[in-house]
């Protein structure tokens, strides 16, 4: 094994394995409203892009493998040319075209673990020490929301989010879930269902209405931005767990009440294991599932669950486009 692909997965097993759940080393107890200057960093990424002409089996089909020299600790695409990452020590990168580019910014943060992609322009980034970032110009600068859950006691990143549009969203860690009506600039901290495992995603489809996964695959329906939780049903994991991670493991759209997608990847380390995706038409009551063809890791799914993005090896993307 060569110099570069050791010290690529040293980095890879050191992001996989950190006990402390944060990479900062005075994390902000009160955070003020401010915006951040960029940041410019130079970026020469390549893309590897899969011939056209080349199907694959199923109706998950490679758009592109991207590989940058930014970190990338979550990442996702809203469409095939607009995408966002974030990384360590608050690294935050935004591509217009397709990741043949990056801009390269600074949010001034903990490493960044959550992200959601709203539009061209509005991108959210959360993660370690309650430290939670808004873009409202493409990535250029990141403004600072208040913060999600205790500095002083909370265990671990936030790695879910879930926004309809600028103001009206959801945050979530392994046990924290927050609510939004005004950009971020407060939280309503909720309750998890009695039942519950740790969190392992989170969706709202419109105000007050959405839904929460466990760890151990039991689905949670919300009308009122989770004051009341009622079970929905079970996804079939079979062999599949999903481990405690810092990294978003599971994704999850729903279109509506009834029609859902979720994607599951059993690890954060780019290896071989299954990644699943399972479908459901009746609010969770049934499912059926299919193997993503792509390297296990964390992963992230465009507003209308026809793109998919996963962190498939070290500061690598794999995008994926769902082809019924």
């Amino acid at each position: 094994m060569d110099i570069q692909r050791r010290e690529a997965l040293a980095i890879w097993i050191l992001l996989g394995t950190c006990l402390l759940w944060s990479c900062s080393a005075s994390p902000s107890l009160a955070p003020t409203l401010t915006v951040s200057p960029p940041t410019l960093i130079p970026s020469t990424p390549t893309a590897t892009l899969v011939p056209t002409s080349t199907r694959l089996p199923g109706p998950w089909q490679i758009v592109g493998i991207y590989s940058a020299d930014h970190s990338i600790m979550t990442a996702g695409f809203l469409n095939e040319q607009v995408a966002a990452t974030g990384g360590m020590l608050g690294q935050m990168a935004y591509s217009n075209d397709g990741a043949l580019t990056w801009l390269v910014t600074d949010a001034h943060s903990d490493c960044r673990y959550g992200i959601e992609v709203v539009s061209p322009q509005v991108i959210f980034a959360c993660g370690g020490a309650t430290q939670v970032r808004k873009s409202v110009d493409g990535g250029k600068t990141w403004q600072v929301l208040a913060a999600f859950g205790n500095a002083r006691t909370i265990t671990n990143p936030c790695h879910s989010m879930s926004f309809i549009d600028e103001n009206i969203g959801w945050l979530a860690n392994s046990n924290l879930f927050g609510t939004t009506i005004d950009g971020g600039l407060t939280w309503t901290m909720q309750a998890l269902p009695e039942s519950a495992d740790k969190i392992a995603t989170i969706d709202t489809y419109e105000s007050g209405a959405g839904y929460l996964l466990d760890q151990s695959g039991v689905l949670f329906f919300t009308q009122d931005d989770g004051a009341h939780w009622n079970a929905a049903g079970r996804l079939d994991l079979g062999a599949l767990k999903m481990p405690l991670s810092a990294y978003q493991l599971a994704a999850m759209r729903f279109a509506d009440s009834q029609h859902g997608l979720v994607i599951v990847s059993p690890t954060d380390k780019g290896t071989a294991e299954p990644v699943l995706a399972f479908h459901t038409s009746d609010g969770g009551g049934t499912w059926t599932s299919e193997v993503v063809p792509v390297p296990a890791g964390p992963v992230y799914l465009a507003r209308d669950g026809k793109l998919l993005t996963v962190i498939s090896s070290v500061d690598q993307l794999t995008l994926l486009r769902y082809e019924k």
